[in-house]
């Protein structure tokens, strides 16, 4: 039983990221010069520095060349294979960036190993952070040696280099030190810098081999190692902004001994602003570094760290491979004091060297919802020799870090450490570990949120804990739906379950395996390893090494086998449908488990889901499950919906009813909805879809407390409906309404005090809040302690950041928000106080000193108009006396706009007047603040001020913006014209209309008329040309917002002057000249008969057009492509035609054909087979001409060596030769002579042929690739045609004659023309002549198979007979188009008619027949078979009939029995009496239906005897014993004349012998395989003479008899013919 997912579709964490194999290295072809840029070339040996680099020929020597240039968007420096650059480093720098259109680009040439680029410590340049580091003697600046410095460039690509930078050279700048000496320079592969260029966009490393980077052991952060980035201050940071990567790209690159680091990315100047556990968007966005991608890449011996990324918002780490990791950190090569460092970076002194000795394999530092999935690790080293950490996975200090799907073996520590109090929101899922030297987790001191869930841990023999042997495992963890599986050949006693803070592990759903004591786990499942209970397929055989290819080893097609199936479950394992549902903490979604299996209704314990169903489950992961209650549906849920945010098992059907109606696609789903799951013999579960009870006020820009709302307004200022319900939050399925008693208010309508307004739940469920009337707002009555909102915010800024709402007040009780223990805003009141109502109350205002830390009270504002600010009479002041060492700056802000400040320098010392009120226009959203701000230390910085914020009647100015429009685009561009459309903006009181501005101008091309409309037509426009266009939206009071911006490039001008030459049979040139907006264009596309032949860009001006067909018309256009993808028109059209291929002649002939022989046993009557030997030629012998008496009886040359004559005549010389032709039409000279003689006619064997069969047809529908069908009408013959002959290009085709009317070729060539024709045989095996020959050609593997016609309908057989039956049917839908049908009986076809209805003969008796009609149109194409659809009989299966049992033979000697019994008076009424009875009986048995063939024979065997018993009467007269002179009776001579057939015969007087009839005449054509029956029926016959007798005419019939019944028949019918006779006979004698 399978399980099926029915959600929405499902993505990769990483969507659209493509996953390269590890490749070599690719080159770029030379092309000189192109259309984006230029192209440099360097190569060591053949290069000279006095070249300009720009041609293969012309190439540089030295890198330095390289550096030299200011390298332009689109150019590409080629370095050749082959190359050594010895004691050479390339640098870029800002001057040297591209753009996203345009990169510069970094790759290699020619052919050979990889360019090498030695740098031996060569390429110095000095680093400097402009700050010290989160650690203060972590080195921050020097000199550093890199192989590729990227300084500040962006739109950057390198791929296909080898790198070195070995102290152990002969040339390196730094012989006196080793790698681990303590001063030794640090070094790198590639140093990234991002520093005076704000965000640096677009870096790609591709394909790189880095090897023998020997760095300094010690220094962490000093571009050390392989690959590393960082961050650095920038000069001018107010003129450049915040330094920060974005895309930086390293993919499939091979990094062998490294250190210290593999590959690192993202240490940053600012990591003061990542100095909490949680990690803001907000500051992610402004300070992180983002989409950092590192994938597919392979680490080995590296030093110290494989992959770590620091400071990033999101990272994808995917796909890599790491062994040998950490293998310097031990006390051998980690082992000297370090350098401990002062405020300014300077060596003070010295450090101790354990601090430092930790290295993991591939983790973060201080992230944001990394991700690290399908990576393998490998024995990261020296756990047990000095290295503090040791494990795979490390998921240190960050906010959400996720590890999923990845495998880790034979590390020396645990499978995944958990590190520090600001590691926070782990996920760790769906990870297969397998012989750890250590216990699978290690949560070292982690705070927060962690969750372990659906893992499975193979441990190690001899282990007794899940933990870390060498940290505290102090911190929190949760452990979900985990195997917990112990290898050790005995049951294990797990020591402590919960170290070091008991209670802070918990456990739910795992399974245990051979394990004696169990944690706390209400749900767990154990199993002993002495029951042989099978948990997994194979545990313990995942691999134990990286793959041979060092790439990650694929295992997310969940139908692939893989190397780590020994980790999928066993049939029947404890651990299926045992798991629990979990739900990620941190969002991640649950997609899938390790191998790529979804999650299903019922998921299970470990890293692999199974397909087993125990149980009818819905869940969900957007809805609300609860019992059988399904809630939280968002309003206008359709069923489409519905079933994608559900699961259920595979084969669960899912049923949506409203009542009794079935619900479906767009029908919306509402409270009160079942939906019933059944699958197979199961009972059926029915879920409710409850109705939303949600009437919760979620946010309001009103102060709420209680069920009061209090609402601004003024006679010149009021409030409407609308404006109220926009500035409240509730549930999507919820309404909200304003009441003025029972009646509901407009929108337009005005608020008043005592108004309610009502918030509806789905379910009906109403929530009333009063409206009260609030003007004046005050921070001290107004303030709720550790409540955030309600018009005030405690907010907290830190230097230039974003302002936040603080989340913790003072630990100790006094109402305050509190920063740093102490500080923040709040009211100077007694600990403990909530709120106060004493006016004398003064609010209080601290910033933390000697920070840069600012805190603030805000008002957000509610409500538009005019307020007034002003605070208590005595205020401001600083509250505590005694105040030194600093200042306290306190400012009026409105938003980002300072209004007022005043400078608290003396304890209680009022400052300022701002108790005077001072007026200020604000919009619904403004936030009003005073800030505090230490200046220096001050020792009392604790200011009072009371805010008091006062709404003025008078009427509000709009000077509310519409919102930004979004979703700019820009379609339809042509070279002159483009549309720009764009989604609609909002606006307080509403939208007027946009403004289209275009490029820099400051009017807008839509003149001074406002567009209505969300598109707009530019026109006008220069071809090629990029612009930007700014849309703005405007209101009535001519608020605009601020500008939406797209930029795109018009559409090139087409090519001019196209021309075809150097035009041959199967080739020609295509030229033209680029537009004269060549600048945008980046290549061409051109086009033959209207389909584009070059994949890739052409970049020069013209083509070579290739594999064209001779002698053909074709026309050629070609269009310009710019770096948008944008195409021009295509250029006016050019033709030409191609030449005839002048091919040399082939006059040479075949050789004769040799020993040409017709095998006399293959000669018949009509037919012989000729054979002869092959020919050669000097091309190929295509065929061979075979000649009868001098003619050529073959259609086609015939292909093989033998034919078959047929349709020749009985005892016939006949003369035959063969010749042998090739593709030229070269015919051979006639081969000897064959000559032979057909066998004689034979009276005892047919010797007649079949006619020749008619009307061989190929229908198109059947004709494919490789197959067809060949059908003919049937032939007819002097006894019965037994089948057919077949023959392809001459060559016969079956082995047997063929039963039907058709065959199936198969194994035909594709676009080959075939000749066929057909024969037909008897059973004599006279094959009659060849049928008129019919060619068709096979299908090319392009061309699809006509449609066929639809099948007739309402199949159905009546009148059913023993011989005969009636087939009827309707015809298809589209009767016009029928030519006509054919009628299958048991497979074959049997007769083609246009009608809709036939007649079946020849049937046998009490036989099972299949039939099957076609319809078949004009083209010959024939559609599928349509069946019998009724069952015509019980117990006989649909699609067939039964004939009635054979009765005929019966029937004829009822006839015959007829006119005895005519003749009564003749016989003894006793044996008169036995034949009736036996007549009568007779009878019965042909008039039921139903009569068996039992009751048939018993009926003609009672006849028969009735006849022996035949008694008849005796006349008195005796005999004479004289014979019979043969006379009439009219006393005449007899004339020895015959008598004539025409006449009835006159019976002869006398006695007579009855005779049996031996020579049947046939009246039908017998079935194949049946055997003639012996003969019955009449037979009349005439006086007997001495050896004489005249015989009228025979009927007979040709079915096959049992026994003796056909004797006993003809024995009957000739006593039949003789009673009769004899009756005459008598007559006449009495009448004498």
């Amino acid at each position: 039983m399978k399980k099926r997912w029915m959600s929405g579709t499902l993505a990769l964490l990483l969507a659209g990221t493509t996953v390269a194999s590890m490749m070599p290295a690719v080159s770029v072809k030379a092309e000189g010069n192109t259309a984006t840029g230029t192209t440099y070339y360097v190569d060591s040996q053949g290069g000279d520095n006095s070249n300009d680099g720009t041609a293969e020929g012309k190439a540089f020597q030295t890198l330095d060349k390289v550096n030299a240039l200011d390298l332009a968007p689109g150019d590409t420096v080629l370095l050749k294979k082959g190359s050594v650059f010895e004691d050479q480093a390339l640098k870029f720098t800002k001057e040297d960036s591209g753009t996203a259109e345009a990169p510069v680009k970094i790759s290699t040439y020619g052919e050979g190993s990889r360019p090498q680029i030695n740098t031996n410590g060569h390429g110095k340049w000095e680093l400097n952070y402009g700050t010290p580091l989160d650690n203060q003697n972590h080195k921050w600046k020097g000199t550093v040696s890199s192989s590729i410095l990227i300084e500040d460039a962006e739109y950057l690509e390198i791929e296909g280099l080898e790198l070195t930078n070995n102290r152990n050279s002969a040339t390196d700048t730094e012989k006196d030190k080793a790698y681990n000496d303590a001063y030794a320079m640090d070094r790198t592969g590639v140093a990234g810098v991002a520093k005076d260029n704000g965000t640096v966009d677009h870096i790609v490393l591709n394909d790189l081999y880095i090897h023998n980077v020997t760095g300094n052991v010690y220094n962490k952060h000093m571009t050390n190692g392989g690959i590393y980035f960082i961050v650095a201050k920038p000069t001018n940071e107010g003129e450049t902004g915040i330094a920060r990567y974005n895309d930086v790209q390293i993919r499939n690159c091979s990094l062998d001994t490294v250190n210290r680091w593999g590959i690192a990315v993202g240490y940053t100047y600012q990591w003061r602003q990542f100095t909490t556990g949680a990690l803001s968007d907000a500051t992610m966005a402004k300070y992180a570094s983002s989409n950092v991608v590192i994938e597919n890449n392979y680490l080995n011996h590296v030093g110290g760290d494989a992959i770590t990324t620091m400071y990033l918002d999101r990272p994808m780490v995917q796909y890599n491979v790491s062994e040998n990791a950490a293998e310097q950190i031990n006390t051998t090569d980690y082992s000297e004091n370090q350098p401990s460092l002062d405020a300014n970076g300077n060596v003070n002194g010295t450090q101790g060297v354990g601090a430092g000795r930790v290295a993991a394999g591939i983790w973060p530092w201080k992230c944001k919802n990394a991700i690290f999935q399908y990576n393998e690790c490998f024995t990261t080293l020296n756990a047990s020799r000095g290295n503090g950490d040791g494990q795979p996975w490390d998921a240190d200090y960050g906010d959400g870090t996720n590890y999923q799907y990845n495998y880790s073996h034979g590390n020396t520590a645990s499978t995944i450490m958990f590190c520090g109090p600001e590691s926070i929101n782990n996920t760790f899922r769906y990870n297969i570990s397998q012989y750890e030297d250590m216990g699978p987790l290690d949560p070292a001191g982690n705070t927060g949120n962690c969750q372990v869930y659906n893992n499975t841990f193979y441990i190690k023999e001899g282990l007794d804990t899940i933990w870390s042997t060498v940290h505290r495992n102090n911190g929190p963890v949760d452990m979900e739906n985990n195997i917990f599986y112990f290898a050790n050949k005995t049951p294990v006693k797990v020591r402590d379950w919960n170290p070091e803070n008991a209670g802070n592990k918990t456990y739910s759903n795992n399974l245990y395996y051979n394990i004696t004591n169990l944690p706390n786990d209400a749900a767990a499942v154990k199993v002993d390893a002495n029951t042989n209970t099978k948990v997994l397929v194979d545990p313990g055989s995942g691999p134990r090494a990286v793959a041979e290819d060092n790439s990650a080893r694929k295992h997310e097609d969940p139908t692939a086998a893989t190397v780590f199936d020994g980790y999928k479950l066993a049939e029947n394992s404890p651990a299926i449908n045992a798991g629990k549902v979990v739900v990620d903490r941190n969002g991640y979604t649950i997609d899938h488990d390790f191998f790529g299996h979804k999650i299903t209704a019922v998921p299970e314990i470990g890293a692999a889901e199974s397909d087993a169903v125990t149980a009818l489950v819905l869940r969900s992961n957007v809805y609300t499950v609860t019992g059988t209650n399904v809630s939280d549906l968002p309003k206008n849920t359709t069923v489409e919906d519905f079933l994608n945010n559900v699961i259920v098992d595979t084969g669960v059907t899912v049923t949506i009813k409203e009542g009794e109606t079935e619900l479906k696609g767009a029908d919306i789903v509402k409270g009160g909805a079942t939906i019933t799951l059944s699958y197979e013999e199961m009972e059926s579960v029915t879920y409710t879809v409850v109705a939303s009870s949600d009437k919760e006020l979620k946010d309001c820009y009103y102060e709420v407390k209680g069920t009061t709302m209090s609402v601004p307004y003024t006679d010149n200022n009021p409030a409407t409906v609308k404006e109220v319900k926009a500035n409240i939050t509730v549930a999507d399925t919820a309404t909200v309404s304003v009441l003025n008693g029972e009646n509901e208010l407009a929108d337009i309508d005005n608020v008043t005090a005592g108004m309610i307004l009502r918030i509806t739940a789905e379910n009906g469920d109403t929530n009333d809040y009063i409206i009260a009337q609030k003007n004046t707002y005050n921070w001290t009555l107004d303030y709720v302690n550790g409540q955030q909102g309600n018009v005030w915010f405690g907010q907290i800024k830190d230097g230039s950041g974003d302002w936040a709402n603080m989340t913790a007040v003072d630990k100790d009780g006094w109402p305050n928000w509190a920063t740093h223990t102490y500080y923040g805003p709040g009211i100077d009141a007694p600990q403990g106080t909530i709120t106060t109502t004493n006016p004398s109350v003064h609010g209080l205002l601290s910033a933390p000193p000697s920070t840069d830390i600012s805190t603030a009270m805000a008002y957000r504002v509610p409500k538009s108009g005019t307020v007034t600010f002003n605070v208590k009479d005595d205020e401001p002041y600083l509250r505590q006396s005694g105040n030194a060492k600093g200042t306290v700056t306190l400012g009026l802000f409105v938003n980002d706009t300072k209004k007022e400040s005043v400078t608290l320098v003396k304890s209680q010392e009022k400052v300022g007047e701002w108790e005077k009120p001072v007026e200020l226009e604000v919009a619904q959203g403004d936030i009003i603040r005073v800030v505090a701000k230490c200046n220096e230390n001050p020792t009392k910085p604790s200011a009072h001020i009371t805010p008091i914020i006062t709404y003025v009647d008078k009427a509000a100015a709009d000077t509310k913006a519409p919102t930004v429009p979004t979703e700019v685009t820009v379609t339809d561009i042509t070279t002159t014209t483009a549309k720009v459309t764009w989604t609609a903006s909002t606006d307080n009181v509403g939208v007027t209309g946009y403004n289209v501005y275009v490029n820099e101008s400051e009017d807008p091309v839509n003149g001074e008329t406002l567009v209505t409309g969300t598109e707009y037509a530019l026109e006008s426009l220069t071809a090629g040309t990029e612009y930007k266009v700014t849309v703005k939206a405007v209101d009535a009071a001519g608020n605009v917002s601020e500008g939406a911006v797209h930029t795109f490039t018009t559409a090139p001008s087409a090519p001019t002057e196209v021309t075809v030459t150097d035009v041959t049979a199967t080739a020609a040139k295509v030229t033209w000249k680029a537009p004269a907006d060549n600048d945008s264009v980046v290549g061409y596309k051109v086009y033959l008969n209207n389909v584009q032949v070059n994949k890739e860009l052409v970049t020069t001006t013209e083509y070579d057009l290739s594999e064209l067909k001779e002698t053909t018309d074709y026309s050629v256009t070609v269009c310009s492509v710019n770096a948008a993808g944008k195409e021009s028109e295509k250029s006016a059209e050019v033709t030409f035609k191609t030449q005839k291929t002048e091919e040399p002649t082939d006059t040479v002939k075949p050789s004769v054909p040799g020993n040409v022989v017709v095998p006399e046993a293959s000669i018949t009557q009509t037919g012989a087979t000729i054979t002869w030997e092959a020919s050669t030629d000097n091309v190929a012998v295509t065929g061979y001409n075979v000649y009868m008496n001098d003619t050529k009886v073959n259609a086609t040359p015939v292909t093989v060596t033998t034919y078959n004559l047929t349709g020749l005549t009985a005892g016939t010389e006949y003369t035959v030769t063969v010749t042998a032709v090739d593709a030229a039409g070269n015919e051979s000279a006639g081969s000897d002579q064959a000559t032979f003689t057909t066998l004689a006619a034979d009276e005892t064997k047919d010797s007649v042929a079949p006619s020749i069969p008619g009307n061989v047809v190929v229908p198109e529908a059947s004709i494919t690739q490789t197959g067809a069908k060949i059908t003919w009408e049937e032939s007819e013959d002097d006894t019965a045609v037994v089948g057919y002959n077949v023959y392809v290009n001459e060559a016969k085709v079956n082995d047997e004659p063929i039963k039907g009317l058709e065959l199936e070729l198969t194994g035909l060539t594709p676009d080959t023309e075939y000749t066929v024709t057909v024969t037909a045989v008897d059973a004599t095996e006279n094959e009659s002549g060849r049928s008129a020959a019919f060619t068709f050609t096979t299908l090319k593997n392009e061309e699809p198979a006509p449609e066929k016609p639809s099948a007739p309908i309402n199949v159905k057989v009546t009148d059913i007979k023993w011989r005969t039956a009636k087939v009827t049917w309707e015809a298809a839908p589209e009767r016009a188009a029928v030519k006509k049908y054919n009628v299958y009986l048991n497979d074959v076809k049997v007769k083609s008619t246009d009608e809709t209805e036939c007649l079946l003969e020849n049937l046998t008796g009490d036989t099972l027949y299949a039939v099957a009609v076609t319809a078949m149109a004009e083209d010959g194409t024939e559609s599928d078979k349509a069946v019998l659809e009724e069952v015509t009989e019980e117990g006989i299966e649909k699609g067939k009939f039964k004939t009635q049992v054979d009765k005929e033979e019966l029937q004829e000697t009822a006839k015959d029995v007829d006119k005895v019994l005519e003749n009564k008076e003749n016989y003894t009424e006793e044996s008169l009496k036995n034949l009736q009875d036996a007549y009568n009986n007779c009878q019965k048995v042909l008039e039921d239906k139903n009569a068996t063939l039992d009751q048939v024979d018993e009926a003609k065997k009672a006849l028969k005897k009735a006849f022996d018993d035949l008694k008849t009467k005796d006349d008195g007269k005796k005999d004479d014993g004289k014979k019979d002179d043969g006379k009439q009776d009219d006393g005449k001579q007899d004339d020895g004349k015959k008598e004539d057939p025409k006449k009835d015969p006159t019976p002869t007087p006398g006695p007579v012998t009855p005779t049996p009839t031996t020579t049947p005449t046939p009246s039908t054509t017998p079935q194949s395989g049946a055997k003639p029956a012996a003969p019955s029926g009449n037979t009349n016959t005439g006086s007997t003479n001495a050896g004489g007798t005249t015989t009228g005419s025979t009927s007979t019939t040709n079915v096959a008899k049992t026994g003796d019944t056909a004797n006993a028949a003809a024995w009957l019918f000739t006593l039949a013919a003789s009673a009769v006779a004899g009756t005459v006979i008598v007559k006449r004698k009495r009448e004498d």
